[in-house]
């Protein structure tokens, strides 16, 4: 599982962390709540903690509630810092960083939380950043410190407990160029990795470099005519993808994974059997761009499984979608020499477009029926 994936779990499980220790703390046991955000060498974050585990700690009767407990716990508010500041501890590679938790304290009467802000600032920029936790253990045996920790790719989340006052988080950054080269890299790796959709476009090419004539086929006029072909059917197919890829990465466009996948299967079989049994003479370029829109979905799913960086998800989207277009370009460049060399040749329509076409074919009804249903056929 990757990036967009992954932070979506996180927040879940960070999400149902919290119910749980809500729910926990309506049943008397105790629960806190840690959220750091990193910036390179400074770390922000907020703590909660109910109000009568605050009151606890400074020496006043835990049964104090509401805003009257809350008034009272405020002529204490400097030892309830100085507590949680001693309770908490970050260090980046092993290198401790120095902390505070600067006033005022927060109350939350909604949720009959106090809320203290957390600051720490690294003497490095950490690829491993260690945080260890240590409130309330000593007078709760039973106390929950649930967390969150998030970097510029990944929110990792967890519990620290009696038995577990201590977690190391690796730290992931992103660095523009690396950053560009790794996303392009993955789009080209992911089109290149995906069989339907080299199919796909192999099917559109596979007439390039003819044209039809009556019931059947005849050579196109030279190799200019061949690459107009060509140009008219990869700029479609690279402007529906495009489009499906930006609508669906932003979530303005989400359709079902089955249906997307099921979608390009019929794609696949569709420009394959339209060289077998023409329904769109002389128009692959429309084919191109009606199927490329649910390619483009599919490329947006694999684009979100990545760890995406937070503040430069556009980038990313660029990048990603960059390297398709240079995988695919790639294909085109390597493929349609050998198929126009092979197209002057007599035997090129029935045997290398409508043999090569005819396996196409039912190497998508294959996936239709395997995506369809949920069954292994390959």
């Amino acid at each position: 599982m990757r990036s967009d994936a992954r932070r979506a779990l996180a927040a879940g499980v960070w999400v149902l962390l919290s119910f749980a220790a809500a729910d926990a703390g309506a049943h008397g046991v105790g629960m806190s709540q840690l959220a750091l955000r990193l910036d390179g060498t400074r770390v922000d974050g907020e703590w909660d903690l109910n109000l009568a585990d605050a009151r606890r700690v400074v020496g006043l009767d835990a049964a104090g509630a509401g805003d009257a407990g809350w008034g009272e716990l405020r002529g204490r508010e400097q030892a309830l810092r100085a507590y949680l500041a001693g309770r908490l501890a970050l260090a980046a590679d092993g290198a401790a960083c120095a902390l505070d938790v600067p006033a005022p304290l927060d109350w939350r009467p909604e949720l009959g939380q106090v809320r203290a802000r957390v600051v720490a600032r690294c003497p490095r920029a950490p690829s491993r950043l260690a945080v260890r936790c240590t409130l309330l253990f000593d007078v709760d045996p039973k106390h929950r410190a649930y967390f969150s920790v998030q970097d510029e790719r990944m929110t990792h989340v967890g519990a620290f407990r009696r038995e577990a006052q201590e977690v190391a988080v690796d730290v992931r950054y992103f660095h523009v160029w690396a950053g560009i080269v790794e996303f392009a890299r993955e789009g080209t790796e992911h089109i290149w990795s995906g069989l339907d959709h080299m199919l796909f476009l192999l099917a559109l090419l596979l007439p390039a470099p003819l044209v039809r004539d009556g019931g059947g086929w005849r050579r196109r006029a030279g190799l200019r005519a061949a690459l107009r072909e060509v140009v008219k059917v990869v700029t479609a197919f690279t402007a529906a993808h495009s489009l499906t890829l930006c609508l669906s990465f932003f979530g303005l466009v989400t359709l079902p994974a089955r249906l997307v996948e099921c979608g390009i299967a019929l794609s696949v079989f569709a420009a394959a059997w339209n060289n077998l049994r023409p329904f769109l003479p002389g128009r692959a370029w429309v084919m191109a761009f009606a199927f490329g829109l649910v390619h483009g979905l599919a490329f947006a799913g694999a684009l979100r499984n990545l760890s995406l960086p937070l503040h430069a998800r556009g980038l990313a989207l660029a990048a990603f979608n960059l390297g398709v277009e240079l995988g695919q370009l790639a294909v085109v460049a390597a493929v349609m020499p050998l198929l126009y060399a092979a197209s002057r040749r007599r035997w090129y329509p029935r045997l290398v477009m409508g043999g090569g076409s005819l396996v196409i074919a039912w190497m998508a009804v294959l996936w239709v029926i395997e995506r369809g249903f949920g069954i292994t056929l390959l």
